[in-house]
């Protein structure tokens, strides 16, 4: 059975091909976001899944990166670092590469999950 599931992280809808259950934790295939099932009517709710900041931000970036066959330089640590900054001052892992605070650059931002990486072979 087909599910379509709205990700409250990246904000877009992704289709879940399994059977849903309320508490599963399935992955958004556009972020990485872990998300937790909440309700299945009247249609697929979700919730970010409850962890720290550290883990959910490392889970959701290795998610992201299996899922797009990607691998990490050796500014993983940097980035993960700004990242959880970003989270402690403003509330979300907004890139910390990028100076506004906007839902399209909470990461992985608008321009990666676009294409950006595979078009120019790294993040902004």
């Amino acid at each position: 059975m087909k599910s379509k599931i709205y990700c409250e992280v990246c904000r877009v809808a992704f289709v879940y091909r399994e059977e849903p259950a309320v508490g599963k934790v399935v992955i958004c295939t556009v972020c990485g976001a872990e998300l937790e099932i909440t309700d299945l009517e009247p249609e697929v709710r979700v919730r970010r899944f409850p962890q720290d900041p550290e883990t959910e931000i490392r889970n959701r970036s290795e998610n992201y990166a299996r899922l797009r066959d990607y691998t990490f330089n050796e500014d993983k640590e940097l980035v993960i670092e700004g990242l959880i900054g970003k989270h402690e001052m403003y509330g979300d892992f907004y890139c910390p590469c990028r100076f506004d605070n906007i839902p399209e650059n909470i990461c992985p931002c608008l321009e990666t999950r676009m294409g950006d990486v595979k078009r120019m072979g790294h993040c902004f």
